[in-house]
């Protein structure tokens, strides 16, 4: 295990890391740096996670740290998101640490906006809010944490916010938080001591939210910033965008291996009641891919109907209504439910259009 750092000389701020894992992201990698290199506060360490990228990435990377020497690039051979956020974590020595993916941006004030709040508070974990950003680089919506206080300490980060980040409900005082790596500022010094990493994706699918559920085990205190900083932009090349035929598969896995550490942890149980609605947000997320797939008409369908007659979903109850305002989607989930194909598949389709 990495020493915590020593303090600082006085009236020098902390060093914050920024580990940027890159993979094939060529288009977008410029755009993604800027948004780093340009931030208010300077003080930054930015680690260039090159995954083995075939593209012009590593070149890129290598010129970026010739323009800033706050810059160092790891050259890695290709592992997957998680372990090249991993080598990130193994080369970092700041006080502090974030993860943006790299066809994304992010506002110039958001690590100031976050280390402030976090020494404030004293908190192990900053989360904030997000920009969906369509292909054409328009804003299509905000996501903005609401929450009825600013920080959560002891058992309210387990008991209270650890649930309304895996999903929210209707009636939540806590809402809009997201439970992704890029959408948050961790303590170096929580991760030092307990030796946390990221799981594989190749293990196990939606990697962030996984790894987030085993972290919070130690996380003692947790600040909400109600300010949408990070720009999700649409990829369409991206992991969550492309079709595998074993996608449903690995997100039963991902439910059943991520109750099982839930209880494992000594969570409450309405903390595995609310991974259900990740089940059910993944498996309708893996359906629009199918319907997106260049495939024929006719095994589109059968995907579909493998997944709404699918013994194991059955088997799970899917009493959701409290979870979502949309009645669209409840009305999906319930004709999933009677298991009905032909109904889910068009509107599914109608989504995609």
């Amino acid at each position: 295990m990495v020493e915590t750092r020593n303090s600082l000389p006085e009236g020098k701020e902390p060093e914050i890391s920024v580990i940027v894992p890159i993979y094939q992201t060529e288009r977008y990698l410029d755009r993604c740096i800027e948004s780093i290199v340009n931030q208010t506060y300077s003080n930054l360490e930015i680690i260039l996670v090159d995954d083995g990228s075939p593209d012009r990435c590593p070149q890129m990377c290598d010129e970026w740290a010739k323009k800033d020497s706050r810059i160092r690039v790891v050259h890695k051979q290709n592992a997957g998101l998680g372990m090249a956020r991993n080598s990130g974590i193994e080369a970092a020595t700041g006080e502090y640490i974030c993860f943006f993916d790299s066809d994304d941006y992010v506002a110039l004030d958001t690590i100031e906006k976050a280390y402030r709040l976090a020494e404030a508070e004293q908190s192990d974990v900053i989360v904030f809010g997000l920009n969906n950003v369509n292909a054409q680089g328009r804003v299509i919506r905000s996501v903005i944490p609401e929450s009825d206080r600013v920080t959560y300490a002891g058992e309210d980060v387990q008991k209270r916010f650890l649930p309304d980040l895996i999903a929210a409900k209707q009636d939540s005082t806590c809402r809009n938080v997201w439970m992704s790596a890029w959408a948050c500022i961790l303590s170096m010094r929580m991760i030092r001591k307990t030796g946390w990493r990221f799981v594989s994706e190749r293990e196990i699918i939606s990697e962030d939210v996984y790894s987030l559920l085993c972290l919070y085990a130690y996380v003692k205190r947790v600040s909400v910033l109600p300010e949408a900083l990070y720009y999700y932009c649409e990829n369409g090349a991206s992991l969550t965008h492309v079709y595998k035929a074993d996608r449903f598969e690995k997100i039963c896995h991902f439910y059943e291996t991520s109750v099982r550490k839930a209880l494992e942890l000594g969570y409450d149980e309405e903390v595995a009641e609310r991974l259900q609605w990740q089940l059910a947000c993944f498996v309708i997320a893996a359906m629009k891919q199918v319907v997106r797939a260049d495939i024929p008409n006719k095994d589109r369908y059968r995907a579909i109907r493998e997944i709404v007659h699918s013994d194991y979903l059955n088997k799970i109850c899917w009493d959701l209504t409290s979870y979502s305002d949309s009645l669209p989607r409840r009305v999906f989930l319930f004709l999933m439910e009677k298991r009905w194909t032909l109904p889910c598949y068009l509107i599914l389709k109608s989504w995609h259009k």
